[in-house]
């Protein structure tokens, strides 16, 4: 989240006619890597809180969004698929989302977008992150699941539940 996500989702906010679909870096700026967040001197001041504070805020989420697909793919994933998939959703896919409904110049941004023409039917508002957090987190659980499928073993032939021992750690 820190060097691409916040980036992704936040990097054009300021520009009137930014991308509708991915935030960029536009003339070298944006929050790629944390660029512009300190002061000449590298150091904080008050004027960073905002940003600071957004930043961990949405970090936050990002990391919610992975662990709902944690629990639809539990004990059925090996660590680095769990690595891999928890990197591409908080560094890609979340922030994307977010960027779209989130930001000011998201298409689905009906709360954040001033000129309500860029919007898909006027956009949509998202309360705390119920839709933006949850929807991203469950849809790619579900995705998960499909793919993953059930534990061999589960099941019989019939279809019906076979009692399975406790983990050994």
């Amino acid at each position: 989240w820190w060097a691409w996500g916040m980036g992704v989702a936040y990097g054009d906010s300021a520009s009137e006619d930014g991308n509708v679909f991915i935030g960029t870096a536009v003339g070298g700026s944006g929050a790629f890597l944390a660029a512009g967040w300190g002061t000449p001197k590298g150091g904080f001041d008050g004027s960073d809180g905002y940003t600071i504070s957004l930043w961990f805020f949405q970090y936050v989420f990002a990391a919610a969004a992975a662990t709902i697909v944690s629990g639809a793919v539990a004990e059925r994933a090996q660590l680095v698929a769990y690595l891999i998939y928890t990197s591409v959703i908080t560094g890609f896919i979340y922030p994307v989302v977010v960027h779209w409904v989130w930001c000011n110049n998201g298409f689905l941004s009906g709360g954040f977008t001033a000129d309500k023409s860029k919007t898909i039917l006027g956009g949509c508002l998202d309360f705390a992150g119920s839709g933006v957090v949850h929807m991203t987190g469950g849809v790619a659980a579900l995705c998960g699941a499909f793919v993953i499928k059930p534990r061999i073993g589960r099941f019989d032939e019939n279809g019906n539940a076979v009692p399975m021992p406790g983990q050994s750690t």
